[in-house]
């Protein structure tokens, strides 16, 4: 009977050592051109949440609140003219205020993972997030976020909603840092996209 327990542990920890693994590393420094007097003296609360669905023996280097200060400061700098409030989580789903700029962005996906294992991550805000196929044999890395902007300044009543998805997908040459790249070259594009849906709509 030992041999017979022995093999049963044995399967369940081969079991869990094939489970889908995702990584996560912090995203490096992002240059920002500041859009400076544009926004000048209006207030933006702003509010991040992280939606992603991490598996158990995910290696994460970058925890959810580091990556949440990293976007809030890119929001900061592209915007020096604006006073910005940063609400974190609290106010993702509060009603947005009744006389400046509410902007919410729901992180739905900040990982990479090889192969298929990366679509297990993926979060999901009010329905489907759509970020198409991934190449079974390389890393893939993506950054992913629902995007709600509204704009209540001096009686308007404007509501925008975006969804981004930047995926990147490379051969195995260099291990884990074939990965961070993919991951930090996802962040950079979808934080560019996410700055032009602001600026096109906010624009007078």
């Amino acid at each position: 009977m030992k041999w017979f327990s022995f093999l049963v542990l044995f399967l369940l920890c081969a079991q869990d050592s094939l489970t889908q693994k995702l990584y996560v590393w912090c995203p490096k420094d992002q240059e920002i051109k500041a859009r400076a007097g544009f926004l000048n003296h209006d207030t933006i609360n702003l509010s991040i949440f992280d939606g992603r669905i991490l598996t158990k023996n995910s290696k994460i280097e970058c925890d959810a609140n580091d990556i949440l200060s990293s976007l809030a400061l890119i929001i900061k700098q592209a915007y020096p003219s604006a006073f910005i409030n940063v609400l974190g989580d609290s106010g993702y789903y509060a009603d947005p205020s009744l006389d400046r700029i509410t902007l919410k962005i729901g992180i739905a996906a900040f990982h990479a993972g090889f192969g298929l294992d990366i679509s297990v991550g993926i979060g999901s805000f009010g329905g489907k997030f759509a970020y198409g196929a991934f190449p079974k044999g390389e890393w893939n890395g993506i950054t992913g976020y629902y995007v709600r902007l509204y704009d209540n300044r001096s009686g308007k009543d404007q509501k925008f909603t975006s969804s981004i998805s930047k995926v990147s997908s490379k051969p195995n040459m260099w291990g884990y840092k074939t990965a961070k790249d993919c991951l930090n070259t996802t962040y950079i594009e979808a934080n560019q996209e996410l700055l032009f849906f602001i600026d096109n709509n906010l624009t007078k």
